[in-house]
């Protein structure tokens, strides 16, 4: 549709190796990576140790996003293709107005969508040890 597309809305394989080519490219044309080159460290290592960690964080944000997408998705393929699941169960709860089920899957999704960002936070303090907080709240 000629306009750049938003990472959750489609083609995620796509948009998810573009994230990434794009982060990687950055990443190598750092100053410190040109250090690392010029110290003598062989090149599959200094990618390893330092390209790979710093280009993994956009990355991960960008899986943490279509985490919500996939989900939103299978309400839509669950619909359409009339396959059984909580995506069709949410539709057809919403349509004979069952509260209790909507609610109870809503919960389900919110319980998802946290711990998918939880899980993000916690791999940006695994990938970045600046990133990191103390027991006491400092940096």
């Amino acid at each position: 549709h000629g306009r750049a597309c938003e990472p959750c809305q489609h083609g995620g394989a796509a948009v998810l190796a573009r994230f990434t080519r794009s982060a990687m490219l950055e990443v190598l044309g750092q100053p410190y990576m040109r250090t690392a080159l010029a110290k003598g460290v062989p090149w599959q290592m200094a990618v390893r140790r330092h390209a790979l960690p710093n280009a993994a964080i956009p990355t991960v944000t960008i899986v943490g996003f279509m985490i919500g997408s996939l989900l939103a998705g299978a309400v839509v393929v669950e619909s359409v293709f009339s396959w059984p699941g909580v995506g069709r169960l949410l539709v057809v709860a919403v349509a004979n107005r069952d509260l209790a089920v909507v609610q109870c899957i809503l919960l389900l999704v919110a319980a998802t969508m946290i711990t998918a960002n939880l899980v993000v936070d916690l791999l940006y303090g695994a990938l970045d040890p600046r990133l990191r907080v103390t027991a006491r709240g400092e940096a």
